[in-house]
């Protein structure tokens, strides 16, 4: 079933940016290269939050991966900031 809806988001995507004028491969070369520096900002990030003995680390999983794509660094920023929210309360 996940499948469907995978195959569903590829084809609208291909639609929305050819309705768009935009080119298909530089919005995924674009969001490729988001997703890998968001993987390198977080894996540093929680390295020097372990080493300063905080428990203030947010994991590498597909919600992380997807504000990475979409919102970038600035995305990341605000996952650190909410989970910091969240170690306070």
């Amino acid at each position: 079933m996940s499948e469907i809806y995978i195959v569903l988001f590829i084809l609208i995507f291909f639609l929305v940016s050819k309705a768009f004028g935009s080119s298909v491969t530089g919005i995924l070369a674009n969001m490729l290269i988001r997703v890998l520096s968001g993987i390198v900002f977080i894996s540093v990030c929680n390295y020097l939050v372990f080493l300063s003995d905080r428990n203030l680390h947010v994991n590498i999983n597909e919600t992380s991966l997807v504000i990475s794509a979409i919102l970038g660094i600035s995305g990341l920023c605000f996952l650190y900031l909410f989970q910091w929210i969240l170690t306070i309360m």
